[in-house]
């Protein structure tokens, strides 16, 4: 049986791998290209499974209700939505949302750090008021995740069908467990729609032309998704790249059109001020600039430290998510970029980790594809590290590993949990990829199915045809 990226064809795929003058090995890049333009079967989602997380889901989306109906103003208080409101009032009232903080007047409190393009999408929110404004700001949230968790699976390959849309409530009630999901639903953030954006971008077919676009649009409400054009870059896909950009110029083209004024102090220089978002020491930040500033302090020459270290996390990231690529597994590939941009990004929150959510399900689908004891450990571990709100389940009273009591070393290692973690998934995927290293390419869920041997036909290119066929 071969396999293709994100799916699996048998006789029929070869006869068409034949058809296409298959004969001899290839390289790892144009096999996926063969593999994708043949054209593969999506993998149905197992019924047991269905059913199985069905269940789980009810369980701890009743849960998570049964906590927020006795702690509302904590669990749903969506602080940061009433100030994207504010910023939208302020849009249209013709009143900057750069010059003051959107609430008191403390510089790096409650200031408006997004593009002026995401100043325009919040400018409904100024007609929301009330218990309404609760019910929206927590519905679309949930209404996001689900999309989110659609769009995972679908990069993951499996087919687009019932099962696939009964799932995605309950996975999604299950990430409610996942602590940054959990804040963004609590602060009301836009880290949810900025994940499906993303998400749902990759899982369109390498050949569409709209590929690209919404990530475009993503980078556009905030920068730090622009990574992710890099990512399309190192895996070739140029064109991909190229709708990106575009989509993101034409954010700022809006911007400029509606709210020049705020255009121009925004891209001139705002979107780079460290000052409106905080000192990088503060406790909350969990980015590696906030860990080294903490750890070590945040005088100049720590701050190159911490560039130089930025940018090396960057270059190995990518040189990983380009193996992964070719490989056939873009959603670990993507999630990894996910991960590297929170790290870097100069300011990261906690509810800013999102794309731990996407890692939780692949982690989720591999263990319940190998059934193997060292995967399930692994998924046991990621969720340890990154659950909210679980610990009372077990007499623990605490909200997560941020709250755990520590100092010195042991301090440095739980609140800084998720840069670790993803350092450890650094490592993880480079000894796989470095095992690997002259096997032929298959996915990493697939690996007792003998990948095709196939040469391309001379009009193939690399990246042409479904990513997610």
């Amino acid at each position: 049986m071969a396999i293709a990226r994100g799916g699996y064809y048998g006789g029929a795929g070869n006869r068409e791998a034949q058809a296409l003058g298959v004969s001899m090995p290839v390289s790892a890049f144009d096999r996926v290209a063969v593999t994708q333009e043949a054209g593969s079967p999506r993998p149905v989602i197992p019924l047991p499974v269905v059913w199985g997380v069905t269940i789980l889901g009810a369980l701890a989306g009743w849960y998570y209700l049964g906590q927020l109906a006795a702690a509302p103003r904590m669990m749903m208080h969506l602080v940061d939505l009433g100030a994207y409101q504010v910023a939208g009032d302020r849009v249209g009232h013709g009143i900057s949302v750069y010059d003051s903080p959107l609430r008191g007047h403390t510089r790096g409190v409650f200031e408006f750090v997004y593009t002026p393009f995401a100043a325009l999408l919040f400018a409904p929110l100024a007609w929301i008021h009330g218990s309404v404004f609760t019910w929206v700001g927590g519905l679309t949230n949930f209404a996001l995740l689900t999309g989110s968790v659609w769009a995972t699976l679908a990069v993951l390959g499996y087919r687009r069908d019932r099962r696939l849309l009964i799932l995605g409530p309950p996975i999604a009630a299950l990430l409610l467990s996942c602590e940054p999901i959990r804040e963004t639903v609590g602060f009301g953030q836009v880290n949810i729609l900025l994940l499906l954006l993303v998400l749902a971008d990759m899982a369109l077919p390498d050949s569409s032309r709209y590929k690209g676009a919404l990530t475009g649009v993503a980078a556009g409400i905030k920068l730090t998704p622009a990574f992710f054009v890099l990512y399309l870059l190192v895996t070739r896909r140029f064109r991909a790249a190229a709708t990106a950009v575009g989509a993101l110029i034409a954010t700022m083209l809006v911007g400029l059109a509606v709210l020049p004024r705020d255009s121009l102090t925004f891209w001139s220089g705002a979107f780079a001020d460290p000052t409106r978002v905080g000192v990088p020491e503060n406790p909350q930040n969990e980015s590696l600039r906030g860990m080294i500033a903490r750890t070590l302090g945040a005088a100049g020459g720590l701050q190159i430290l911490w560039l130089a270290a930025a940018l090396a996390i960057a270059a190995i990231c990518l040189l990983l998510a380009r193996r992964l690529w070719a490989t056939g597994r873009e959603l670990p590939a993507v999630t990894l970029c996910g991960l590297t941009s929170t790290v870097i990004s100069p300011y990261s929150w906690i509810h800013h980790w999102v794309w731990l959510a996407p890692l939780l399900i692949y982690l989720a689908h591999l263990a319940i594809r190998s059934r193997d004891a060292l995967t399930l450990a692994g998924l046991l571990v990621v969720f340890a590290v990154t659950s909210g709100g679980v610990m009372d389940l077990f007499d623990l009273h605490y909200g997560s590993v941020f709250d755990l009591p520590g100092g010195g070393r042991l301090g440095v290692l739980d609140h800084n949990a998720y840069i670790w973690l993803t350092l450890a998934l650094f490592a993880a995927t480079a000894l796989r990829v470095r095992g690997e290293r002259g096997a032929p390419a298959k996915p990493a869920d697939a690996s007792q199915v003998e990948p095709p041997t196939a040469t391309a036909p001379a009009r193939s290119r690399v990246g042409t045809g479904s990513s997610t066929p």
